[in-house]
């Protein structure tokens, strides 16, 4: 077991060297894996040793109250968790070879020792993939950790908890195409918990937990309170393995032992029941995955759970089944508050549904966020908060909050700052109108409006006074203002476009709006792609990884997925960096000096674009010839917002080989694709390890970005 005679205490780990610890960690893994995948290893890594470390802590306590006893000091009632003495850490530390197999026996061997606690909790990492994690790797992450003790004593609870969730938003940062499912901007999450205000004794509940966040925040905030934390029970329900995985140990590592995370799809299979119905719960936080198409809506049409009593979503947006689910999962005194983008509060196909539920009277408040508050991702969204048990002056009334202004931006990073946070939560108690922030409606007023929930019609802004009544406005009032009304104007504009995507599920817009008998001169194939070439590189301009290549591989997959070619006339090439069309490149370098909006220069090899004196002004012409793409455009942009300019490359080539493949209508399989890629393209390629294009592949068919889903895109 453990050599008893070594008592000296380690010295108190600061946080500051507790997150460069954890994050010096992954720093060995770089160049070895993707960023994307260092949570999968360093997380199951770091709660390892900080159970070993507790159980040795534990042990030395024991030791030392029964004056030695060596039987008595490893009795399993005096440890939180049993380690099996051939899953110790040390045991594995001194393994010569087969790191990994040593590492995965450990865990497992954990696993099977804790059953009602700890099952499943390190999830499934490849430990034994040599190629990917060579023993010398392996060995190196050990004696990393190895170098501080995580005992209580050393690194109590509440700090480690905090490093924990300093690496879910590095990993998040790292990361880049997943870090919006991982990870959920935390002052955007204390926000929603103080307006929910847990206290001891609640359930708490978050029907698509991700890392466990919101759980975390909503304990937090009943400690902040002064009331008996040890008395809440958390619940959640998690899709993805590896983040449930990341959730459970998350709550262990905050020292919370009474809570449920259980893996499984939150829609097709609801895992908190109770009896016959769905578990029901206090408090409920949520930000569900936006707009899924890919849901069982035959299903839900009939719910065995009712959680359909709204009424059966679009295919194409899951988002009030979600809601309804969230809704069906309250108590009686139950009180819930979802981030959800704006269009769920106007979107023409869900109408009915979200007058049912206004009707209801159980949404309370409507509060609007500013911009780039989801990750790497410039909209705006919206907290839906519910309550089943409103106080008698609020009942038949909704309070609308206008918060976009209520964000700062620093280091490239939107977050709400404690007094932001503060005037919403104030707005939000007081439940009473504040000029150009807050209106209280009635259910009537709403009806009104068609039970749209579009903010601007019932918080009108103030339009900010110059000076002096003699002078003309100055023009940072002009500014504003133009901000002011520019914003309205295209929210309504968002409105008219979901409206007519609606009409258009049934029936061409040709059928809808006549066209003029006297058509326009057409836009010219060269404007149109500088224009969505300049939406691109205004979004990534400032990122370190962007590029010519990666704009041109961005401009090849919008065209390609969203059906633009015909529109863009580009003919692309198979060239060393993947499809490629020189001719269309120097025609937006062109087009986007002309208008004044970038120059490119190089430095190191790379093409860098300068904002120049009307940087912005494309973003008419972007919103006009490209509305009905837009979102999906931007969310193609976000997707590879922190990609290399290399992982773009494996994608993009792999769509137009794959595309290429499917044009010829014969059978295939993923051996072709990468083969045609290989062999048939040009020789660099063959410098990509195969495993980095069957992962491209599965990352492709995950977010629908394949010829077989042409316009799709999660």
């Amino acid at each position: 077991m453990n050599d008893t005679s070594k008592k000296t205490t380690p010295k108190r780990i600061s946080q500051q060297e507790l997150e460069s610890y954890l994050w010096g960690a992954a720093v060995l893994l770089r160049g070895l894996i993707d960023a994307g995948d260092y949570k999968q290893f360093i997380f199951p890594l770091l709660f390892y040793k900080r159970v070993s470390d507790v159980w040795d802590e534990e042990y030395q306590a024991a030791l030392a109250e029964s004056d030695g006893d060596l039987s008595y000091a490893e009795f399993a009632e005096n440890h939180r968790f049993q380690i099996p003495a051939e899953a110790q850490w040390q045991a594995v530390r001194q393994a010569p070879k087969n790191v990994g197999a040593a590492i995965q026996k450990a865990m497992r061997a954990i696993e099977a020792a804790n059953p009602d606690m700890l099952d499943g909790i390190f999830g499934d990492a490849p430990w034994t993939n040599r190629e990917r994690l060579p023993d010398a790797t392996l060995k190196n992450l050990i004696e990393h950790f190895s170098t501080r003790t995580l005992s209580v004593a050393n690194v109590p609870e509440d700090e480690l908890g905090n490093a924990y969730e300093y690496l879910i938003k590095k990993f998040a940062d790292d990361s880049g195409h997943t870090a919006a499912e991982f990870y959920t901007n935390r002052t955007v999450v204390h926000l929603m918990t103080q307006l929910l205000a847990p206290k001891a004794g609640e359930s708490i509940y978050d029907p698509t937990c991700g890392t466990g966040g919101m759980l975390i925040s909503a304990l937090d905030e009943v400690k902040r309170s002064g009331g008996e934390y040890r008395t809440l029970k958390l619940y959640g329900q998690e899709r993805n393995l590896i983040t449930s995985s990341i959730a459970r140990m998350n709550l262990f590592l905050h020292g919370v032992e009474d809570f449920e995370i259980i893996r499984g799809d939150t829609l097709a299979n609801p895992r908190h029941i109770e009896g016959d119905r769905l578990r029901q719960f206090d408090v409920i936080l949520a930000n569900p995955p936006y707009s899924i198409k890919q849901w069982d809506r035959e299903a839900w049409s009939s719910d065995k759970w009712g959680r359909n009593f709204l009424g059966t979503p679009p295919q194409g947006r899951a988002d009030y089944a979600f809601q309804q689910h969230i809704l069906t999962s309250l108590t009686a005194k139950g009180r819930s508050a979802a981030l959800w983008p704006h269009g769920v509060l106007f979107r023409n196909e869900e109408q009915a549904m979200r007058a049912k539920m206004v009707e209801q009277d159980w949404v309370e408040a409507i509060i609007g966020l500013g911009p780039n508050l989801f990750y790497n991702s410039p909209m705006e969204s919206c907290i839906v908060v519910c309550n089943r048990h409103k106080a008698a002056a609020r009942k038949g009334k909704v309070i609308f909050i206008d918060a976009v202004n209520e964000v700062t931006r620093e280091r490239a990073q939107s977050f709400l700052k404690p007094e932001h946070q503060q005037r919403i939560l104030s707005a939000c108690q007081a439940f009473a109108d504040v000029p150009g922030f807050a209106t209280v409606a009635t259910l009537a007023d709403i009806a009104a409006n068609a039970s749209n929930l579009s903010i601007p019609l019932y918080v009108k802004r103030q339009t900010a006074a110059p000076a002096n009544a003699d002078e003309a406005a100055t023009r940072q009032a002009a500014w504003v203002q133009w901000q002011t009304d520019g914003r309205a104007f295209w929210q309504q504009m968002d409105a008219l476009v979901e409206t007519l995507d609606g009409l258009c599920s049934t029936r061409p817009v040709a059928q809808i709006i006549p066209m003029p008998q006297k058509a326009k001169s057409p836009v010219q194939p060269a404007f149109k792609r500088a224009v969505l070439a300049a939406e691109i590189v205004h979004q990534l301009h400032r990122e370190q990884r962007f590029g010519s290549v990666k704009l041109e591989k961005l401009l090849f997959l919008s065209e390609k997925h969203f059906g633009l070619e015909a529109d863009m006339q580009s003919h692309y090439y198979r060239q060393a960096a993947g499809p490629y069309d020189p001719k269309a490149m120097r025609s937006i370098v062109s087009n986007l000096r002309s208008h004044k909006w970038f120059d490119t220069s190089k430095i190191n090899g790379r093409t860098h674009y300068t904002p120049l004196e009307k940087v912005g002004l494309h973003t008419d012409y972007y919103a006009r010839y490209f509305a009905h793409a837009r979102d999906s455009i931007n969310l193609l942009i976000t997707r590879f917002k922190a990609a290399s300019t290399e992982q773009c490359e494996i994608v993009a080539t792999l769509y137009s080989a794959w595309f290429d493949l499917k044009a010829k209508n014969e059978p295939f399989v993923d051996e072709d694709i990468i083969r045609e890629v290989t062999h048939n393209w040009h020789p660099s390629k063959q410098r990509i390890e195969e495993a980095r294009w069957y992962k491209a592949l599965a990352w492709m068919r995950e977010h629908r970005l394949t010829p077989e889903s042409v316009g799709d895109l999660v």
